[in-house]
C-alpha cells in the first residue's frame, strides 16, 4: 500500500520506517523545508536507536517530501504533527490544519489515521473537515526503545466508526501479532490520556514515598520500591524514584488532560497532584546540593545528563536544565555533559565536567554514569536517579533521592 505520513517528527519518523520495512510505499510530509531536506540528504533529525539503520535500509521505500499533493493517491494517511500544550491546553490548530490540507488533495476514499495525542471528539471533528473515515490508534512508544515498540507493541488501541476502515488498520498491524483492541474514536482518543496519566501517577507517588525515606533513619527508597513492586496488582515498572517525569508526552498530556476535564465540570484531583509533585522536584535537586555545598553563587556545578532519559537526545521538559537555570539563577555555574543531546549551556567532556566542578548533580540516568564513585570522592555528589552506589561514597560529600 502507499502510505502518507503527516508530520515528520518522533512519531511520524518511528511509524514510517516501520511501515516501509514491512514493504509498503511511504510518502513522509513536513512543513518544515530544513529537516525535510536534511532527510533527503540522510540527516536523521532526532536520535533514536535503530532509526538511522531502518530508514537506510528502506531508503527506496520512502520518500520526503514539502508537498500534501504527493499524498493524493495514499491508501492511508497517518496525521502525527505536534499537539503542544500552550497556557495548560492542548493546541489542535495543526491537527485541523493537516485534516483541512488533505481534504483538498486526497484522490480516492484514503483512511485517515489520527497518531497525534488529541483530547476526546477532536477526531471526530478531524471526519467533518475531511469527509473520510478517521480511526484513532494511538502510540505507546518508549523513547529509547521505539523501533521494538512499533513493531512489537503490548497492544493495538483502533478506534473508529467504519468497520471497513477498522479492519484495513488491523490488517496493516497484523505484522506485529499483537492483542488488538477495538474501540469507539473517542474512547482510544482518552486511553493514551489514561495511560500516560496513570504512568505520571505512578511516579510522583514513588517520590514523594523517597521523600519521606529521605527523613527516616535507615530507609532506602530502592528497598520499598523493589518490594511494592513484587506485588503483581502493582508491578515494579515506573517506580525508579528520581527528579520526576520529562519529555514530550507525560508533562503534556497531564496537562492537557486535566484542563480538558475542567472544561467539562470535572476535576483530576490525582493527576493534578502528580503534576504538582513534579514541578517540585528540579528545586529538591537544587537544595539538596545547596546543603552539600553552601550557596550556589560563583560555584560551579555540573550537570550529568540533559537528556529527559537515557538512549535519546530530547531534551523537552528536561529536569537537567531546569536545573540548569535554578543554579544559574542563584548565581551559580553550569557545565553540562550529556552523550547525546546538546544545549545552548558549556558543554564539555565527561573528564571535564568532573574535573572543572565543585559539584556534580547526576539527573539522567546514562549507562556512561554508572561505576564513576571512585572518580566522585572528592566532589559534592547529588545523585538525582540513584545509579551509584552511595556507600562508596564520601559521607558528608554526598545525597542521593530517596536515602535518609
Amino acid at each position: 500500500m502507499i502510505i502518507g505520513i503527516v508530520g515528520l517528527g518522533y512519531v511520524g519518523l518511528v511509524t514510517g520506517a516501520a511501515l516501509a520495512d514491512q514493504g509498503h510505499y511511504v510518502i513522509g510530509v513536513d512543513i518544515d523545508e530544513k529537516k525535510v531536506n536534511g532527510l533527503n540528504c540522510n540527516r536523521i533529525p532526532i536520535y533514536e536507536p535503530g532509526l538511522d539503520e531502518l530508514i537506510m535500509k528502506n531508503k527506496k521505500k520512502i520518500q520526503f517530501t514539502t508537498n500534501y499533493s504527493d499524498l493524493s493517491d495514499a491508501d492511508i494517511v497517518f496525521i502525527a504533527v505536534s499537539t503542544p500544550t500552550i497556557n495548560g491546553k492542548i493546541f489542535l490548530d495543526y491537527i485541523y490544519s493537516a485534516g483541512e490540507n488533505l481534504q483538498k488533495i486526497l484522490n480516492k476514499e484514503s483512511v485517515i489515521v489520527i497518531k497525534s495525542t488529541v483530547v476526546p471528539g477532536t477526531s471526530r471533528k478531524v471526519k467533518e473537515i475531511t469527509k473520510r473515515e478517521v480511526i484513532v490508534n494511538p502510540e505507546f512508544l518508549r523513547e529509547g526503545s521505539a523501533i521494538i515498540d512499533t513493531k512489537h507493541p503490548e497492544r493495538i488501541v483502533i478506534g473508529g466508526d467504519d468497520e471497513k476502515a477498522i479492519k484495513l488498520i488491523e490488517d496493516l498491524w497484523s505484522f506485529t501479532n499483537s492483542p488488538i483492541i477495538k474501540t469507539s474514536m473517542e474512547e482510544a482518543e482518552l486511553i493514551k490520556y489514561a495511560a500516560n496519566s496513570f504512568l505520571a501517577v505512578k511516579i510522583s507517588f514513588i517520590n514523594e514515598i523517597a521523600n519521606l525515606c529521605e527523613k527516616i533513619p535507615n530507609c532506602d527508597i530502592n528497598n520499598i520500591a523493589k518490594a511494592i513492586g513484587m506485588d503483581k496488582r502493582i508491578s515494579p515498572y515506573f517506580l525508579n524514584a528520581g527528579l520526576g517525569f520529562g519529555g514530550s508526552c507525560f508533562p503534556k498530556d497531564t496537562l492537557a488532560i486535566t484542563s480538558f476535564a475542567k472544561d467539562l465540570g470535572e476535576r483530576l484531583h490525582i493527576v493534578e497532584a502528580a503534576i504538582e509533585v513534579n514541578n517540585e522536584r528540579p528545586f529538591r535537586a537544587v537544595k539538596m546540593m545547596e546543603d552539600l555545598i553552601g550557596k550556589l553563587e560563583n560555584k560551579s556545578i555540573c550537570i550529568l545528563g540533559i537528556a529527559f532519559k537515557p538512549n535519546t537526545d530530547d531534551t523537552r521538559e528536561s529536569v537537567g536544565l531546569k536545573i540548569a537555570k535554578l543554579i544559574r539563577e542563584k548565581g551559580g555555574k553550569v557545565i553540562v555533559y550529556d552523550p547525546k543531546a546538546k544545549a545552548d549551556l558549556e558543554m564539555v567532556s565527561l573528564d571535564e565536567c568532573i574535573n572543572k566542578a565543585d559539584g556534580i548533580i547526576i539527573a539522567t540516568e546514562w549507562d556512561e554514569f554508572r561505576g564513576l564513585e571512585d572518580r566522585l570522592k572528592g566532589k559534592y555528589v547529588v545523585d538525582g536517579r540513584r545509579i551509584l552506589n552511595y556507600k562508596k561514597l564520601v559521607k558528608g560529600r554526598f545525597k542521593a533521592i530517596g536515602v535518609s
